[in-house]
């Protein structure tokens, strides 16, 4: 009898250990599970975060790049202006006036992506990684795109100033920028030989409507370049949460 005791009291204590280690070994498990899921989870929110980051310093580097078309803008027009005092105070109002209008939208271009992101941040954010990721590249891509046809267009507007210069000034003026022409880096060699054809060209009997009319030629078409890309930002931009 005492031996069937002794039995059924080992049998309790050893179902009990067994038990014991056994919900040990499960409670770990679960920790590590948790552990886990957690990590994963602050993975998750740690690439939002970058991918929010990563938008603020594109958006930054994008407007650091309009801002800087926008001083060579307004240098090339001060230039232009420089030039023409001597032929008439109307040109060179006509030549203000184009420079404001231009650096008004230049303004909107900058203002483009700087709201897009500002308004689309929280939806951006709630999405998949997958697609964060690929609304990031897309934003980079018409970012990247749009300032190479800003670069041509600021190298347009240069041409211009030349062009300007060399056609109407007086000779004292086209020999000073035909040497600041020469070491001119923001214009290809192209359109430097372009320009030199007007070295030889006589300026003394232009007539003040000429440069009028070649001057709201060349910056109406500039103008209508300029919208052409502000068109093309929004509409791509637009595009993107498609």
């Amino acid at each position: 009898m005492k031996h069937k005791i002794y039995l059924f009291f080992f049998l309790t204590l050893l179902k009990y250990a067994l038990s014991l280690r056994l919900n040990n070994t499960l409670s770990k498990k679960n920790n590590f599970v948790a552990e886990k899921y957690f990590r994963k989870e602050n993975d998750n929110e740690n690439l939002k975060f970058q991918i929010i980051d990563d938008l603020e310093k594109i958006n930054e580097e994008f407007s650091n790049d309009v801002n800087t078309a926008k001083i060579f803008v307004r240098d090339t027009f001060l230039d232009t202006e420089a030039s023409f005092k001597e032929i008439s105070d109307d040109v060179v109002k006509i030549i203000s006036k184009y420079s404001f209008s231009i650096d008004e939208k230049l303004n909107v271009l900058n203002g483009l992506l700087q709201e897009f992101i500002e308004n689309n941040k929280s939806s951006i954010f709630n999405s998949s990684d997958e697609n964060m990721i690929s609304h990031k590249n897309k934003i980079k891509e018409v970012s990247d795109s749009i300032l190479c046809k800003l670069k041509k267009l600021i190298e347009l507007n240069i041409f211009n100033k030349y062009h300007a210069i060399l056609k109407f000034g007086n000779q004292n003026i086209k020999n000073e920028t035909l040497e600041a022409l020469r070491i001119e880096r923001k214009l290809s060699d192209k359109l430097k030989k372009e320009l030199l054809k007007y070295k030889t060209l006589e300026n003394e009997d232009i007539k003040e409507s000429e440069s009028t009319n070649f001057l709201k030629s060349v910056y109406n078409k500039f103008i209508v370049k300029l919208d052409e890309i502000i068109n093309e930002m929004s509409k791509e931009l637009s595009h993107i949460l498609l």
